[in-house]
């Protein structure tokens, strides 16, 4: 009985144990560069909430007008990159090792890294809103964002479950896509040229879009853009820009040194995306939008696979890269209670109301930190290391 009792605590301690360890010790080959990049996406993303929360709460300040909180969204562009980038490693591998794609396995070892989490904050939403007395009618009780739809349906119960309906539905999509052309193509570099027609095709679909709603390339629509900002078929130009950085890194791998992106300098290719990416911006901002964050961020991304840079190599990079999920999906539960009930605590910051926005974000960004680092130890490791056991590395 006494052993019973006294295992508990044991396997709790041994649970956090290794997580924490896991978050300790990065692994072999991790890019510290593209850590920095995530972190800055999840800050983006939680600076924009955090702000916008307080500014509509409090009024807007110099802090809250900033470009990184009104551009925030585009961290999401950002996160759209790196995942991009790191699945497309995952199958790039593969084709070149197998010459196909697992389609089941890759969906599953996806299902391991996100559905445990994403489905504990769905249930977690539904339950306190059930006991609440709040009603689940109008969202359909979360129907979509079961099946990862809310990009196009219903918004979902879960916040921010728009963009990860996008990448659910990218991480099915394209291994199917992969698997049909991996037995008829003539290497990795044979898969670019679709890889940048579908690029091409992104924005003319929204100039389809823009000129049937307003009959006029020209104008300028807010209205319109919220229509083309949540559907995976208007908004996932990132996505198929790390796909192919991720093209161009496996090919450098496994056969040296041979694209013109292999042969010219990083930093000019960075140069060169800031002028493609601003000038198609300037012609139309709504429609060239996607266009423009996907081939400088893949730009910046690619730097920093080619030059290894370590400027953020510092530890505390890797610990927000690895919290990251668990930030995005719960940090926006808290902003309306930090705005509202948090901050007029601390009276004496509302006579400079910058610095109580940055006090603000700081404690939100602390909170978002601690229930993700409960969470990835509760949560997020234990499946990690079941995959490693269902599925091997």
């Amino acid at each position: 009985m006494n052993t019973a009792i006294q295992s508990k605590p044991k396997k709790a301690t041994s649970l956090f144990t290794g997580a924490l360890e896991d978050l300790r010790r990065p692994p072999a080959g991790q890019i510290g560069f593209l850590d920095g990049l995530r972190t800055i996406a999840v800050m983006l993303v939680v600076n924009a909430h955090c702000s916008g929360q307080f500014a509509e709460r409090w009024g807007p300040n110099w802090f809250s007008q900033l470009p990184v909180r009104t551009a925030g969204w585009t961290g999401v562009d950002l996160f759209f990159v790196l995942s991009g980038f790191f699945i497309g490693g995952q199958l790039w591998r593969e084709i070149d090792r197998t010459n196909k794609v697992d389609v089941k396995r890759f969906i599953l070892r996806r299902g391991f890294r996100i559905w445990p989490l994403y489905f504990s904050i769905f249930l977690a939403v539904v339950a306190i809103a059930l006991v609440s007395g709040h009603s689940l009618a109008d969202k359909q009780w979360g129907w979509s964002d079961v099946v990862f739809v809310t990009n196009y349906w219903s918004h979902g119960l879960v916040m921010g479950s728009w963009s990860l309906s996008t990448e659910e539905q990218f991480y099915i999509v394209v291994p199917l896509c992969l698997a049909f052309f991996a037995p008829r193509a003539a290497g990795l570099a044979s898969y670019r040229p679709w890889l940048w027609m579908v690029l091409a095709v992104l924005p003319a679909i929204r100039a389809v879009v823009w000129v049937v709603n307003l009959h006029h390339f020209f104008v300028h629509s807010p209205a319109v853009f919220h229509l083309m900002y949540f559907p995976s078929i208007t908004h996932c130009d990132g996505l198929i820009a790390g796909l192919i950085i991720s093209n161009l890194a496996a090919e450098a791998r496994t056969r040296g040194a041979v694209s013109i992106f292999h042969r010219i300098a990083p930093g000019w290719i960075v140069g060169a995306a800031l002028v493609v990416g601003g000038g198609i911006y300037a012609v139309q901002r709504e429609v060239f939008d996607f266009s423009s964050l996907a081939i400088v961020f893949a730009a910046v991304a690619w730097y920093g696979v080619r030059t290894n840079s370590r400027i953020f190599n510092a530890r505390i990079f890797y610990w927000i890269s690895r919290l990251s999920f668990g930030m995005y999906l719960n940090h926006e539960y808290f902003c309306p209670w930090m705005a509202k009930w948090a901050m007029p605590r601390l009276a004496f910051l509302m006579h400079a109301p910058a610095l109580a926005n940055m006090v603000d974000l700081l404690l939100l960004t602390m909170l978002s930190v601690a229930i993700s680092l409960v969470t990835f130890c509760l949560i997020e490791h234990p499946f990690l290391e079941m995959r490693k056991r269902v599925l091997g590395h």
